[in-house]
């Protein structure tokens, strides 16, 4: 009973936050309260507790940082540098596009800064190149989600969280989440070489721009910032890799975390002045942080519950071992239609996947690779975060509508060869 209660839940809360257009995380937040304090219970002074403290500091400290970078406008003139350099090659902007997604991705923002940033700047380039809108999409959206697991982006810190949270250790947590990034990486990059070539990317038009304005002292000293507290997080772990087990590097290299070291970006940017404290505040995403901390809270009460080992169990029972990387795969794909991937599917099916993976005797990697993969294609959807923003920046309206229907029609092709690479053995 408690069990189809909380799952009910979870599904209620996505289906009522998309009908509604309400917060997933506040609908989760109620229905934690509701299921702990009435049929489980526990205390509000515990129930506080659930809530992932982790994960919001985390996105907290990472897009602080990085919205002092957004909001002194050095984000869009690195934007629109990269592509006015590949004005004489128009066929190479849209891989000049995906290099710069990657590259945000990548460093910090992670995918919803691309998607939010970086989605109306690709979508506008595609209507003065003429270059298909849903090739504009595909570099939006596969290019933030193929970078987006490094160990220094956004994306990357909050995926080891979750796995952490599913019971991983550490070291563990984050040797599944660099498979995850290289998986995302070439899984993702194919998508975009493959749509290069079918929607002809290389027709595209060439870019009449002007050059664009040299960047100013403020933004110059915000590049020497950014490179500097990036340099900070890898160098010493990366020195540390080829040198002896107890060096000093290994040792600063066991110190530093990603997500301090931001909130010491943020100290030193305001010393430097390369921003406004509240402009760069105001970058912060509540609304993400509500939605994967309060899904986190719901998923918390499920654990407590015995509702993820319920599940697992139930899979591994019901369904054959040959067809449960599968099972999963299109469970996340079914998910992720109406909600985010980062933000409620991983949080929920994350946490059955080690009793899933020991019960069936499958690889963890493989399940993971699965989901993530399959959820993220169908992040398409103009009906998640990705394809709505890639959507919402096309101007003319007959563009808009062809957009809107391709764009369903993309996570089927996608998710279909996601399955096919389970089949060969070629994920994880």
């Amino acid at each position: 009973m408690l069990t189809m209660t909380i799952i009910l839940a979870i599904l209620l809360c996505i289906g009522v936050g998309y009908w509604l257009n309400i917060n997933i995380g506040l609908l989760a937040i109620s229905a934690a309260y509701l299921i702990a304090t009435t049929m489980m219970g526990i205390s509000v002074k515990e129930l506080v507790t659930y809530w992932p403290l982790n994960l919001f500091f985390i996105i907290f400290a990472v897009t602080f940082f990085f919205g002092f970078v957004i909001a002194n406008g050095t984000m869009e003139k690195i934007a629109r540098n990269a592509v006015f350099m590949a004005r004489g090659m128009p066929s190479m902007i849209p891989f000049a596009l995906y290099g710069l997604v990657l590259l945000v991705a990548g460093i910090g923002p992670g995918h919803y800064a691309v998607f939010v940033f970086l989605s109306p700047l690709v979508m506008s380039v595609a209507s003065r190149t003429g270059m298909s809108r849903l090739l504009g999409a595909i570099i939006v959206v596969s290019g933030g989600m193929a970078t987006t697991f490094t160990s220094i982006s956004l994306g990357g810190r909050v995926t080891q969280g979750i796995l952490e949270n599913a019971g991983y250790d550490a070291v563990t947590a984050a040797d599944y989440t660099h498979t995850l990034l290289v998986d995302s990486f070439i899984f993702q990059t194919l998508v975009f070489l493959v749509a290069y070539v079918v929607l002809k990317g290389y027709q595209t038009e060439s870019l009449d721009t002007e050059r664009p304005a040299p960047f100013d002292a403020q933004q110059r000293r915000t590049l020497w910032l950014v490179a500097f507290i990036i340099a900070l997080i890898i160098v010493p772990s990366t020195i540390a890799a080829f040198l002896p087990t107890g060096s000093v590097f290994a040792t600063i290299a066991s110190h530093i975390d990603p997500t301090f070291i931001s909130i010491i970006g943020v100290v030193l940017a305001l010393i430097l002045r390369v921003g406004d404290e509240k402009a760069a505040l105001a970058k912060v995403p509540m609304a993400i942080i509500i939605l994967l901390c309060g899904m986190g809270m719901l998923i918390s009460v499920a654990v407590k519950a015995g509702t993820i080992a319920a599940l697992s169990q139930w899979l591994a029972a019901n369904v054959s071992v040959a067809m449960v990387p599968y099972a999963t795969g299109v469970s996340a794909s079914v998910m992720s239609f109406f909600s985010s991937t980062l933000g409620v599917v991983m949080p929920t099916l994350f946490p059955i996947v080690p009793n899933l993976a020991t019960n069936a005797g499958l690889s963890h990697t493989v399940l993971l690779s699965a989901i993530v993969l399959c959820s993220s294609l169908t992040g398409f959807s103009p009906f998640s975060s990705g394809g709505a923003l890639a959507l919402a920046g096309v101007q003319e309206e007959a563009e808009r509508g062809k957009l809107f229907y391709r764009l369903l029609l993309v996570p089927l092709f996608g998710v279909a060869g996601v399955l096919v690479l389970v089949f060969f053995g070629l994920l994880g």
